[in-house]
């Protein structure tokens, strides 16, 4: 009696590299904005203390469900792509991250340079903004397309004219990214005074 085992599969090299490299794509950008999330946040730690929670639990909150709802509607749309890795609903999990880094990091420029918490929490709206309008909208949406923007008629901002709308993004994502950052900056000082 003889007995024969069962042939292994003959493994592709090239197969198997173009599996890890899509594997690594998947994660890449999810790596990245964790790790710079990670850092700012210890940053934050260091000046605020505990109230850094509140403010990561505020952002996080209206990242995840504000995208959600918002992408939902049809204004954009991000593209289950490997580029985009895991998703949450229809966000990317790295997108909670990006807010993190941006709001906190622009914050804490502010901060280093010595301005009060107001002027602070001010810049930071600017510096998001500008940031979205200069490099995530040009790079991330329009070159990388891990998002996509539709028109939508009677939008939140329908009241800016068209003239106005020749960014990568309509104007109103650009207004957000100026008004959140100042609100849940400025707000996270207010309940860390609070609360202490």
């Amino acid at each position: 009696m003889t007995i024969s085992l069962p042939k292994r599969p003959r493994v592709d090299l090239s197969q198997f590299v173009e599996r890890t490299a899509v594997r690594a794509r998947y994660v890449r950008i999810l790596t990245v904005f964790t790790l710079l999330a990670t850092l700012s946040t210890i940053l934050m730690w260091n000046y605020i203390g505990w109230s850094v929670l509140v403010q990561l639990a505020g952002i996080i909150l209206v990242a995840l469900f504000g995208e959600s709802f918002v992408s939902s509607q049809g204004y954009y749309q991000y593209p289950k792509t490997h580029d985009n890795g895991p998703f949450i609903r229809n966000v990317p999990f790295w997108i909670p991250f990006l807010w993190i880094w941006s709001i906190q990091s622009s914050f804490l420029t502010g901060l280093i340079f010595g301005l009060s918490i107001l002027e602070a929490a001010i810049l930071s709206g600017i510096f998001a903004a500008v940031f979205d309008l200069l490099f995530l909208e040009p790079y991330f949406s329009r070159h990388k397309e891990l998002w996509i923007w539709d028109c939508v008629a009677d939008g939140y901002f329908k009241f800016i004219p068209k003239q106005l709308d020749r960014f990568t993004a309509p104007p109103g994502n650009y207004i957000t990214w100026l008004i959140f950052p100042i609100i849940v900056n400025y707000g996270t000082i207010i309940v860390s005074a609070i609360l202490s």
